[in-house]
């Protein structure tokens, strides 16, 4: 299957989010697995730096990123993919099942959980990579989704760490893995 591109729907039961100004633009903040400048794998949160649109019907919409290919992977049960990293730069769709992530130079971790929670940036070409688990007692299914040419879209780091759910200046974020990891509009 060949996609040009990608584009997120959202409607209200998918992803939902509180502002203090309902015509303020809304963005995309997700949790990214990327590197710091020793190669080591690390945890951040991206916002991209495109806004939501209307869509044509309902809801809003958002092109998120020139891609090449989309591969379809189902992961076993309980199972691990021990430390690696993502061929080059993508989207990680887990559409069903759970996921977690973790570091072998910190101790942060980040639970991915299916559905519209589970889209997150793996960008940590570099150094060794990161370990992923699938600890849930189903298959996992996920989709990835590589960037067209290596290219990660324009963004902004929010923070080190994993995207925090909770009011924090009226907007919910991602959460680590102590809290339920979403894919949130800010």
């Amino acid at each position: 299957m060949h996609l040009a591109n990608i584009i997120i729907h959202t409607l209200p039961m998918i992803l939902t989010t509180t502002f203090a100004n309902p015509s303020q633009a809304r963005y995309l903040t997700i949790p990214a697995v990327t590197t710091d400048a020793n190669n080591h794998a690390i945890l951040e949160c991206w916002r991209f730096n495109t806004p939501f649109s209307n869509y044509p019907t309902v809801g809003t919409s958002l092109f998120l990123a020139n891609t090449t290919n989309i591969t379809y992977v189902i992961l076993p049960p309980r199972s691990a993919e021990g430390i690696h990293k993502p061929p080059s730069p993508m989207f990680f769709v887990l559409l069903s099942g759970l996921a977690r992530v973790t570091f072998p130079f910190n101790d942060k971790e980040l639970w991915i959980r299916e559905g519209a929670q589970g889209l997150i940036v793996a960008n940590d070409v570099k150094g060794i990579g990161h370990f992923t688990e699938y600890p849930g007692e189903k298959e996992s299914v996920a989709l990835q989704v590589p960037f067209k040419d290596g290219v990660v879209p324009e963004h902004e780091v929010v923070e080190r760490g994993a995207c925090l759910i909770g009011e924090r200046n009226d907007e919910e974020r991602v959460g680590d893995g102590t809290q339920e990891v979403v894919a949130e509009l800010l």
